[in-house]
């Protein structure tokens, strides 16, 4: 029963009493409006725009906080017959598929739909898209990069620096292994798509392809560290964000193409260059999603609650601490965006494949970090044996 709520104008409310009891929340006046958005601790939300929302239509907006995306929508699925929330934000890339396939949400054509990266639009027009982020292997640039040399200044065979990883597999070398911290999927969002990265190239029972359970045991086995959350992972793991005085940090982790820019966001002045370096491969492509929640009473207003989603003043504030990228084409980059921001080929997630797969690939995670804790020995080898023909 542990959720969270904002309050923006002078509506409070519980998600934890409105799901118990049913029906909706209590105002200070009687002849407010108020409008529900159900989201999550790891979706970024701009105030700005949604107290900007209010002064130009009075509607007070009731937010609602859930844990994660997987809670969120579990959530939508207990309450569908008498919603907790009009307007759902936050529903990512592997949980799409569930959303639209149960009809937790209506379709929806917003106002300035145009303005939105076709790509990203669905069909059905069941979801907008509100932000995207690509997530790949970061990596510290002091850590591997070195000063350029004379010949006869070159170091011995023995002591020439580590070349930097060029992709996702190059984990499951020890070198790269030991010096890595990724977030754990089981507690991390970000962690789980590592997940999906990894089954992408090595799905199982692919003949030549060593399946990706036994790539991952090799990672963990040779060194890679498990974070508790992302958080942990870069600011407490990562060099470049733990600080050069702390010795003890990894100099690769899991982060997003946006970490760059990010990295630079809080500092008063930005720098001539950062410690951080995105490697382009293997990189997994999320969009996160916004709808108006079937069976609304207040629909009309739900839909100009997500229109204004997709508004300037919020996507310009989209960009957050995970590297998130607006979904609109004509919103201007801020400085350290246009400095270090990091353009990639980052492929969209298959979450007709994923959906009812990704929970079963968790548990696959935590078999193998739980029989590395025991002490077991590594998954065997794939060996495939042909026999002559008679």
């Amino acid at each position: 029963m542990d959720k969270t709520f904002l309050r923006f104008g002078m509506t409070v409310c519980s998600v934890a009493l409105v799901a118990l009891f049913g029906g909706g929340c209590a105002t200070t006046a009687e002849t407010a409006t108020t409008i529900r958005l159900l989201t999550h601790k790891e979706f970024h939300l701009p105030q700005e725009a949604i107290d900007d929302f209010t002064a130009r239509t009075g509607i007070e907006v009731l937010v609602f906080i859930e844990k994660d995306t997987t809670a969120m929508v579990d959530l939508l699925e207990r309450t569908v017959a008498s919603p907790v929330a009009d307007v759902v934000l936050g529903i990512d890339s592997l949980e799409r598929r569930r959303v639209t396939e149960n009809r937790l949400v209506e379709p929806y054509r917003p106002i300035a739909v145009d303005r939105l990266d076709p790509s990203l639009l669905l069909q059905d027009e069941m979801l907008t898209p509100i932000s995207q982020l690509a997530a790949c292997l970061n990596r510290s640039k002091s850590r591997y990069d070195s000063a350029p040399r004379r010949v006869d200044q070159l170091p011995a065979p023995g002591g020439m620096p580590l070349r930097p990883p060029e992709k996702i597999d190059d984990l499951a070398d020890p070198r790269h292994a030991a010096t890595a911290v990724i977030p754990d999927p089981l507690s991390s969002r970000l962690g789980l798509y590592f997940l999906v990265a990894i089954e992408r190239l090595h799905p199982e029972n692919v003949e030549g392809v060593t399946p990706w359970p036994k790539v991952v045991d090799a990672m963990l086995r040779w060194g890679v560290e498990i974070a508790p959350s992302w958080e942990e992972a870069w600011f407490s793991r990562f060099q470049p964000s733990a600080g050069s005085e702390n010795t003890d940090t990894r100099s690769l982790t899991w982060g997003s193409s946006g970490m760059p820019a990010v990295s630079v966001r809080f500092l008063p002045e930005l720098p001539d260059d950062v410690d951080v370096a995105v490697i382009d491969s293997g990189c997994v492509k999320i969009v996160n999603y916004a709808g108006v929640v079937s069976n609304t009473p207040d629909r009309r207003n739900a839909g100009r609650l997500v229109d204004t989603l997709i508004e300037p003043l919020f996507q310009y504030g989209v960009p957050d601490r995970y590297g998130s990228r607006p979904t609109r084409t004509d919103i201007v980059r801020t400085d350290a965006w246009r400095r270090f921001g990091v353009d990639v080929t980052a492929i969209p997630v298959d979450e007709w494949r994923i959906g009812p797969l990704w929970e079963v690939w968790l548990m696959t995670w935590k078999q193998i970090v739980d029989s590395i804790a025991s002490g077991e020995e590594p998954l065997p080898p794939v060996v495939e044996v042909t026999l002559p023909a008679e």
